[in-house]
């Protein structure tokens, strides 16, 4: 079935028929790779990786030459117009009749004290669905982890340095271990109903050229930072001998980007499976030169990514507070940004883009705050919601349903 087809057969009364037909399409799709297909040669950080962690990498490698899919963070746990948490609704289904295609979480659920709740059952819901699972990683300071005080004492938004002091030698090295021993350990235990570990998309310490996390750049050199990022991916790949991630790598956007800013704190090509970075815009008189940025910098990655054998992606995309809601005040703001996508010969050919969650309580004072449009009154007046609606019929967007074979793919590793 078509994109086009759930469009014109969706109402909102009709969300749980038509998630129920989508689970049913999903279940008995043959999507088997051919036995006569050659396997796809990739280079990836974790050589004895899961053949379906492999597989993954395979697929975001080679179907990026055909769609940019969308995804969302807390795609099936926080909405404005769900229910139930469990895995089985979304804003995204609700306003056009299909899931994304990738599922972003974060390690909030997974390191104590888990502030946002366990989200194994729907991340094993959106396995199963032949989703994507990507996780940040929002790991609390580990110098003032345990602080008593105001936000964000303590959290990953303390921004007292801490990077020197976490690594080998350092006071608070243990307590980096002790984060990522937690990662590990979740990692080991993610596993379908067939008992096979989930591959998922580990994006470490993001934002880092960015001054609000206690690993930004005007709180750890360089050299730092690289040797932050290297000892964690060593630490979970042979430490822990964790075989399900794919490790990803994502600045900020650069106004007039050059590779040397993306290189600077890039902690290499043996650290690195998926280059990205993260760009928010505010909805004023810049709007447009924001998102020549956003393809400029798009544009590179690719490029980078080809030349290095990685996946290009934007990690994070979207409008920034106190905007938030796409489409507020430009109600063409998905189709610009497919637009201009799409009118770039590298630019088009990212893997994924992703963009932040859709809260009841997105400011923690009961205000709420999305990024992907929602079935409203308000929304059909102002035309966000046409405009996602066009967005997701685009022929270069793909959602959960546009892909398959995602996990079966035949691999062999570079030598």
């Amino acid at each position: 079935m078509r994109k086009s087809f759930f469009l014109r057969c969706f109402t909102t009364s009709g969300v749980t028929l038509l998630a129920a037909v989508f689970n049913l399409i999903v279940a008995s799709s043959t999507s088997a790779q051919s036995a006569s297909s050659s396997p796809v040669e990739i280079n990836i950080v974790t050589k004895n990786a899961t053949p379906e962690t492999r597989s993954l990498f395979a697929f975001l490698k080679t179907n990026r030459q055909k769609a940019i899919m969308f995804g969302h963070q807390h795609e099936t746990t926080q909405g404005l117009t769900i229910k139930k948490t469990d895995g089985t609704e979304s804003d995204t289904f609700n306003a056009v009749g299909d899931f994304a295609a990738v599922y972003g979480w974060d390690s909030l659920s997974i390191v104590a004290p888990r502030p946002e709740g366990d989200v194994v059952p729907q991340i094993k819901k959106a396995y199963a669905r032949g989703g994507i699972i990507t996780i940040s990683a929002h790991l609390n300071n580990p110098k003032t982890d345990g602080e008593k005080g105001a936000w964000p004492t303590g959290t990953s938004w303390d921004k007292r340095p801490a990077v020197k002091e976490a690594l080998p030698g350092g006071a608070y090295n243990k307590v980096l271990n002790n984060y990522l021993d937690q990662l590990a350990d979740w990692a080991h235990n993610l596993k379908d109903d067939k008992g096979n570990l989930i591959p998922v998309v580990m994006r470490l310490f993001h934002e880092n050229t960015g001054a609000w996390f206690w690993w930004g750049n005007e709180q750890s050199t360089p050299a730092e930072y690289q040797q932050l990022y290297r000892y964690s991916v060593e630490y979970l790949r042979d430490k822990k001998g964790v075989t399900n991630f794919l490790y990803a790598y994502s600045p900020n956007e650069f106004w007039n980007p050059k590779e040397s800013d993306y290189l600077e704190r890039y902690p290499g090509d043996d650290w690195v499976d998926v280059m990205g970075f993260d760009s928010y815009g505010f909805l004023d008189s810049k709007i447009d030169s924001w998102f020549k940025t956003v393809v400029d910098n798009t544009a590179m990655i690719v490029r980078m990514a080809d030349a290095r054998g990685k996946v290009p992606v934007i990690s994070e995309i979207g409008i920034q507070a106190p905007d938030i809601g796409a489409g507020k005040i430009d109600k063409h703001w998905y189709r610009k940004l497919i637009g201009g996508l799409k009118a770039d010969k590298d630019a088009r050919r990212i893997a994924f883009l992703l963009t932040w969650r859709n809260s009841p309580n997105g400011d923690g004072n009961g205000h709420p705050h999305y990024w992907v449009p929602y079935p409203s009154d308000e929304n059909l007046k102002n035309g966000t919601l046409e405009d996602f609606r066009a967005f997701y019929k685009d022929d270069l967007t793909a959602f959960n349903r546009d892909i398959s074979n995602v996990y079966n793919i035949k691999t062999v590793l570079k030598k």
